[in-house]
């Protein structure tokens, strides 16, 4: 082999070797761009999951947290506290069990959640929370963790209870009950009679009855601006509801207008006393309550 020939094959070699270099290297700034583009895009979801308005958390297998929102932190007061990389039950060592047994169902697959639910604290205070929580997937389709949405309402859950209590509250002083004498309720109602009105109308009244071994209540409705099919019904659920306890119910106050649409509505009052006014009502409950009471 003449010694041009070799130093063909050398530098061919050298040229292939330098071309390797070269698609090497490119490779290598091409895994560089994708590293750097696979950083960008971490960082991006990760300040999208600290600064979404939800209270958002994800963990691994092992209930570590992965990454969680600023919104999570301010929810469960943890503050400032580095939570990533800590086990779930050693930042609330307070989980319910049952809390760990939903955790771990989806971590098998499962997704769950629920609206409204109490959360005991180890202080002894209650707070309230709604929850979804359901698997993250790895590149390879495997279970890689669980994620939470979560979000505290306990205020709203207060708010809630104090308007429902205020909304009773002004329930019964717009239907109050008052006793006029031994065995004798009065009933005056003010405004719309609704279904609401009149379940909490009912369940006042058969109390009352009860508590006061009442043998007369009656019902004065000369406030009510109109009676309905609706209204009628429930107005005759509440009679046959008092009598079941051996009361008469007297109903009072029905004005020329009221009566005429009870006729049209074919609505059948049969087993309650009608009275023109409170005072004729009055007057037949004492007649009444006098004949039940004298000795035979």
């Amino acid at each position: 082999m003449s010694r041009d020939t070799d130093y063909k094959d050398v530098a061919e070699e050298h040229e292939r070797l330098r071309q390797r270099i070269r698609e090497l290297e490119q490779v290598e700034a091409e895994r560089d761009h994708l590293r750097e583009a696979l950083r960008r895009s971490e960082e991006h979801v990760r300040l999208f999951v600290a600064y979404t308005p939800a209270a958002f958390a994800m963990f691994d297998r092992e209930m570590r947290y992965v990454m969680a929102s600023h919104r999570y932190l301010a929810e469960f007061g943890l503050g400032d506290q580095e939570i990533i990389g800590r086990c779930h039950y050693e930042v609330f060592p307070d989980v319910p069990e049952h809390w760990k047994a939903i955790h771990q169902r989806c971590l098998a697959g499962a997704s769950e959640g629920n609206d409204e639910e109490p959360f005991p604290r180890a202080d002894g205070h209650v707070e309230w929370g709604m929850w979804k929580i359901f698997p993250w997937h790895t590149s390879t389709g495997e279970i890689g963790g669980i994620m939470l949405f979560t979000e505290v309402i306990t205020k709203r859950k207060q708010l809630e209870d104090t308007l429902r209590m205020q909304a009773k509250t002004l329930m019964e002083l717009s239907a109050p009950i008052v006793p006029i004498s031994q065995g004798v309720l009065v009933l005056p109602l003010v405004g719309v009679l609704d279904a609401g009105r009149a379940q909490q109308m009912m369940e006042n009244l058969l109390g009352k009855v009860v508590e006061r071994q009442a043998r007369v209540a009656i019902i004065d409705v000369t406030g009510v601006p109109h009676i309905d099919t609706g209204s009628a019904n429930a107005l005759l659920q509440v009679a046959r509801a008092v009598r079941l306890l051996g009361a008469q119910v007297v109903l009072t106050g029905i004005r020329p207008e009221v009566s005429q649409a009870i006729v049209g509505l074919d609505i059948d009052l049969a087993g309650i006393v009608t009275r023109r006014d409170l005072q004729s009502g009055i007057a037949f409950a004492a007649t009444a309550n006098l004949s039940a009471s004298s000795p035979r």
